[in-house]
């Protein structure tokens, strides 16, 4: 049905929120039609302002935030040989924008400055200048390969070179000692198997009396420690549980696993399911992850081509090869759709190897990591700490390392993993990323950061 301005006027007026809802939708699908509709929605922060705008970043993706605040304000002159309309409807936007700022008088433009830089991060570097907001809030959080023992050893995991040994009590100690003393939130057990880990009910214990947080990834096919079976602890919040080939030949370990999963939903734990595309994966594994999920009542699932590991001796997906599985991960995602259970991408990828209409849509739904939360807090947003007692900035990133030490501070690591990381994230992966409208306004990084440490070693070809 097709409605006039004025009814649209007065659904935007309405306290229904459904009602409110139509009229929302109606204006950002027809934009710049209702432009002025749009931004008189932000001359005042409140709910209607929210609702506006959790809309409009659907409707547009450039208006969420990118992974480098360092790039330059978008000039809609360049011609983009990919995602051009997408860069056509931003130059729209601004201008639209800038029209209907340049009517206001100037306590209510800046006021309605001020709500667009906060709603629309992506809107920030054109906004420089005009606005003055706080940073956000610093997150810490540190990774811990506790152990490198695990009961499947798959040919594709990541952590494969990690040596077969565990963090002992007396320098794990040290350890949250030391992240204690630098006030990380969150301490994440990485593996190997993190629940091989042999110290792990005393460290979950620790972790919860120093008042920190935990979530970490399991493959879930192996006793779970008593604290957690006896649902004793709040400490944990979330579990990444990975879906693994060898799980599904294996009746005994499919039997623990499912044992595992109810016992931790039973008790409370969030359960995000992790699975991955390899290249020896059917379309009978999809079944299982999604009949899994169903019976479980998990509405959530992350889905990620294999990465490098550190010497990229792993079975890993090149680059290169990815567009060959595209109708996998399609597949993937119309089951997801008709069951309900909500799909991401769980690292990040070249969106330009997908058709531009499956990309798009990737994107307006949200469903993507085209860049990896590695760059926050400048660059130590995904801190780690290998077996051997040596910090890096992210899982997937061994260079640069710094060793254990319990004088080391926050500051020290991030002046030297901040400039790494971004160096990382800026470089190109691929040629066609010069003509790129993501690329020029940080949508997407190209891929995990592990193909490019990989590509700067000669293991992998980041080229068309």
């Amino acid at each position: 049905m097709t409605m006039t301005r004025d009814e649209i006027k007065t659904l935007l007026d309405s306290q229904e929120i459904e009602f409110r809802r139509v009229a929302i939708d109606a204006v950002v699908m027809s934009f710049p039609i209702y432009a002025d509709l749009f931004f008189s929605a932000f001359q005042k922060d409140d709910a209607f302002a929210v609702q506006m705008a959790d809309a409009a970043r659907q409707w547009m993706p450039v208006l969420r935030d990118g992974y480098d605040e360092s790039v330059i304000p978008f000039d809609g002159s360049v011609q983009y040989t990919s995602f051009g309309t997408m860069a056509a409807s931003y130059s729209v936007f601004l201008q639209e924008m800038h029209n209907y700022l340049a009517g206001l008088d100037k306590p209510t433009a800046q006021k309605t400055i001020n709500t667009l830089w906060h709603h629309f991060p992506g809107l920030r570097i054109d906004l420089k200048g005009k606005t003055v907001n706080p940073k956000p809030e610093e997150h810490r959080q540190l990774m811990v390969f506790v152990t490198g023992n695990c009961n499947l050893h798959c040919p594709y995991c990541f952590s494969k070179e990690l040596k077969r040994a565990s963090i002992s009590k007396t320098d794990m100690t040290r350890v949250l000692s030391w992240a204690q003393r630098q006030h990380v939130q969150s301490l994440l057990p990485c593996g190997g198997e993190p629940l091989l880990y042999e110290n792990m009910d005393w460290l979950i214990r620790e972790v919860e009396q120093r008042g920190m947080k935990m979530y970490f990834a399991t493959n879930l096919s192996v006793p779970l420690p008593q604290i957690i079976m006896n649902g004793d602890t709040d400490c944990i919040e979330q579990l990444h549980v990975h879906l693994t080939n060898e799980l599904f030949h294996n009746e005994r370990l499919m039997s623990t696993f499912l044992n595992n999963l109810r016992l931790c939903r039973e008790n409370g734990i969030d359960i995000i399911l992790r699975g991955n595309i390899f290249g020896d994966d059917t379309e009978e594994h999809y079944n299982e992850w999604f009949r899994i999920a169903k019976a479980h009542g998990i509405n959530a699932l992350n889905v990620a081509f294999t990465i490098p590991s550190h010497t990229g001796s792993n079975s890993f997906v090149h680059i290169e090869a990815i567009q060959a599985m595209i109708p996998r991960l399609k597949r993937i995602l119309e089951q997801g759709r008709e069951d309900n259970i909500r799909v991401s991408l769980a690292k990040p990828l070249p969106l330009c190897v997908f058709p531009e209409d499956l990309a798009t849509d990737i994107l307006l739904h949200d469903m993507n990591a085209a860049f990896c939360n590695v760059y926050e807090d400048e660059g130590m947003h995904n801190l780690s700490l290998s077996t051997d007692l040596r910090f890096s900035p992210c899982l997937g990133v061994d260079e640069p390392s710094v060793p254990f030490a319990d004088d080391l501070n926050w500051e020290n690591l991030r002046s030297i993993f901040g400039p790494a990381v971004h160096e990382m994230q800026s470089r190109p992966l691929l040629d066609r990323c010069s003509n790129c409208f993501l690329y020029d306004r940080r949508l997407c990084q190209g891929s995990c950061l592990s193909y490019k440490q990989d590509s700067r070693k000669g293991g992998v070809r980041c080229a068309d």
